[in-house]
Formats: structure tokens, sequence, C-alpha cells
């Protein structure tokens, strides 16, 4: 008797790095153990006949916030994050330094991972907070495994201090020596702060105004920078989040260089321009901002054209008496949540709106995460890989409703309200296990591991 694998997912169309064939796929111990043709007979525990549905690699999202540990119970944590997650397609997830205390050391980088582990039903990894106090404790967290070093250019709030220049530049000098990456909110922090307050002055109250206070050049001026100081020092560099497309332009000439430069955009600001912000408010608002239309289109040039290498969220949802503290746009925090939505946009916004390839969906929402950030086993559907797997149905339409999403802050008014999806995930697969079917969770909280970067 040959082989019995534990599962075969069979007739599926499923999405390599360089193309979409239909495949049986099979899995043993958590791993990928064999890619087989349509129609070719093994031995395995469970069949799962998938035909008519498309199968990518599991999506790694680059950039998220969960708010934990901290003070505020009432914000979004792993428990419900995850599981967000998992909705979504996504079966790793990156998260943010920013919580209380921020990830700055190895006694609060091992606090967050016990949050972590205890909660979460995906794989994930940790991001290592980069302010002037924690230059000196990079390595010590390099070594637990963080994936990289968050680092704001522009001001984030008072227990996360921004890096000035020269700090930046000693941490960087720092980074490189041991193969690390920075990772930078890049906005100009003079222009930004002082253009906000006088747009405020002024009297501007329009959210689609909004962007006025964080103008792309401020974005633009920022990776500049970034992209100097790097090349300089030969250290890897993401820029998060890019808003503005001549910020990505900004890196090109770097990239053809043959520096390691990198870039990630984010659903919100491939699906949205400015004026969605008159219709939803605070509950649009994030930092850098949504933009007009003439610079969305211009974006998707830049994904289309392979510019941009990995799709992130920015997960950071408030809740809705958080947002609506302020009584203007400028005093409103910024953030809001949308994973749940991560692999649909890109779809429906991409492949069905712009002809995107899938395979290039895949790349940037798994493929190149995997590599950029040293998750060895993951990001690919290959074998010996992790057999972690979103299966979607391609003509399944659905509209999003945020009083129905896994998150902690369930809203009716925010960004995605309403959001018309092409395309639908099935199933969420982490390790061979299936942890989403059908709108449930089917683990327990603790299932998810820790992802160490690995070069």
């Amino acid at each position: 008797m040959g082989l019995c694998y534990d599962l075969l997912l069979a007739d599926g169309d499923v999405v390599f790095e360089n193309g979409v064939r239909k495949a049986n796929i099979a899995v043993k111990d958590g791993k990928i153990a064999a890619i087989l043709a349509p129609g070719f007979v093994v031995e395995a525990k469970e069949v799962r006949v998938i035909e008519g549905l498309t199968v990518f690699p599991g999506l790694i999202d680059t950039h998220a916030h969960y708010w934990e540990p901290g003070p505020q119970n009432y914000r979004e944590d792993f428990h419900h994050a995850t599981r967000c997650c998992a909705r979504g397609g996504v079966t790793t997830t990156l998260e943010m330094p920013l919580s209380v205390p921020p990830v700055v050391d190895k006694p609060s980088f091992e606090l967050k991972y016990n949050v972590a582990k205890e909660n979460s039903v995906i794989d994930f990894g940790l991001w290592g907070g980069c302010i002037p106090a924690s230059i000196d404790r990079l390595e010590e967290m390099n070594e637990l495994g963080c994936c990289a070093f968050k680092v704001f250019i522009s001001y984030a709030n008072p227990d996360y201090p921004h890096l000035p220049d020269h700090e930046l530049c000693r941490a960087m000098e720092k980074v490189s020596k041991f193969g690390g990456m920075i990772a930078v909110h890049a906005e100009n922090a003079d222009i930004v702060s002082n253009f906000c307050q006088w747009k405020k002055e002024e009297g501007i109250r329009q959210p689609s105004r909004y962007h006025e206070g964080r103008p792309a050049f401020s974005e633009v001026e920022a990776i500049q920078r970034a992209v100097l100081f790097s090349k300089v020092y030969g250290t890897d560099l993401l820029i998060c989040h890019m808003s503005a497309a001549e910020g990505v332009d900004a890196t090109l000439e770097a990239r053809r260089q043959g520096h390691h430069v990198y870039t990630e955009t984010c659903p919100h600001y491939l699906a949205y321009d400015n004026t969605r912000m008159d219709e939803c408010g605070a509950f649009a608002k994030c930092n850098p901002p949504i933009r007009p239309r003439d610079n969305l289109e211009r974006l998707w040039d830049h994904v289309l054209n392979g510019n941009i290498d990995v799709i992130g969220t920015d997960h950071g949802p408030y809740s809705e008496q958080e947002k609506l503290e302020a009584d203007n746009i400028w005093d409103a925090l910024p953030g809001f949540g949308g994973v749940e939505l991560m692999l649909t946009i890109m779809i429906t916004e991409g492949y069905v709106k712009r002809g995107l390839p899938l395979h290039q969906i895949a790349r940037m929402t798994s493929i190149n995460a995997a590599r950029i950030f040293g998750l060895q086993q993951k990001g690919a559907i290959e074998v010996g890989k992790d057999a972690d797997f979103a299966i979607v149905d391609l003509n399944r339409k659905w509209v999003y409703e945020g009083m129905k999403s896994f998150s902690k802050t369930l809203l009716d008014c925010g960004i995605f309200e309403g959001y018309q999806s092409e395309a639908a995930v099935r199933e969420t697969i982490v390790r061979g296990t299936t942890v989403y079917k059908d709108d449930t969770i089917t683990v327990d909280s603790g299932y998810g591991m820790f992802i160490p970067r690995q070069i």
C-alpha cells in the first residue's frame, strides 16, 4: 500500500506563482506533500472535490493592529481579529507593535507573544518597535524572531515616538548588520502636523479634504529620504501603506539599481477615493489619507505593472464611540478594520474590473510577503510548504455588512459598509486544518502558531 495522505483537495483551480491550472493537492502532516494532475488517484483519509472553486495560497496580512495588550478592552484583540483574518482567507498575520506597552524589548515581545498564542486561530508573526529608546534592543528582538521593525517618520503617539533622521540612520546601520528589515510610515512630520493645523484653523470641515492636510508630496519626500538612508546603510526597507502614486515612483530607481526597497499598499486605497470620506466621515479616516480618484487609478497602474510588492490591510478598528469623540475630521482617530475583505477586494477591483491576473494577486497577498519577511514555510502552493489555502468561489457575489463582521468592533457605518464583492472566501485552511468554512470558525483559540523570521 502506498502513502496515505491526510487530505486531498481534488479538481480545484489552483493559483500558482506563474499562473492558474487545475490540480489535486495532497496534504500530509500539515504540509503540501504532492501536487498531482487532476484525476490522479491517491489514497487519502479525506477527499474533497472542489471543482469550480479556486485555491489561493493562504494570505499573509503584512500590516495589522490588534491593540492588545492594552487598557482599552473594548478595542480589537487577537481573539476577534484573527477570526476576521480566517474569514478573509488570511492564514498568517503580522501584527504591529503599537500595543500598550509597545513591543520594544524582550519582555514586551514575550508579553505580546503570549497573548497572541493563547488567542489566535491562524498563524502569526510579530513586528518589533523601533523608537529612540529601543534602537539598542533591535538585535535582541531579532533573535526572538520578530519579522521586521516599524518606524514612524511622522508623529504617532506619545507611547511610540517617531524617529528623527539621525536616529533612523542609527537604526538602519544596526539592522543592516544582522540582516533585518526596517519598515516606515512615510510622511514628513513637520509638513503633516502643521498643514493639518492650518486646515483646521481655516475652518475646513469637509472630510474629503482631509488629504490636503497630509499632501501627497509629504509622503513622497519622506519616502525619498528613507530610500536614500537605506541605500547608504544597505538596509532592507519596506514602505508601508503607500497611498500616493508618486510615492511608488520614488522607489523605482532604487529598485532598478538592485536595492532591497519594497512597497506595500492597502485595499482601501485601491477601492475608494476621497469622496467616500464625505459619506463615512471619521469612519473612513486613515493615515496616510485616502486620496482623489486620479491618484487611485495611478496607484492601480503601479499594481498592474508589478510595482507593488505586498498588500497589507492596516486593520486597526476603533469603537464607534472613539471615532465620534472628536467633532471634526482633523482630531478624529485614524484607522478602521477590513481584513475580512482583503482578498475579495483585490479580486473585485483587480481581476474583475481591471483584468489583473489571479497569480499576480497571489504574489502580492502571499508569495512576495513570505520571501520579504523570511517566512520560509509560507506563501506558495509548493511541495514542502505549509498547507495554507484560501478556497474561493469566483462566482459568489455578496455585500459586506459590518454588523455581521467577526470583529470586536461592530459598525454599520464603516468605510466598507455595503461593499459589493464579486467573489467569496468559502474556506480557509491553516497547516492542513480547516479554520473557517461557510461563515463558521472551526478551531479553538490557540490553534495559531508563531512564525519567526528566518533568513
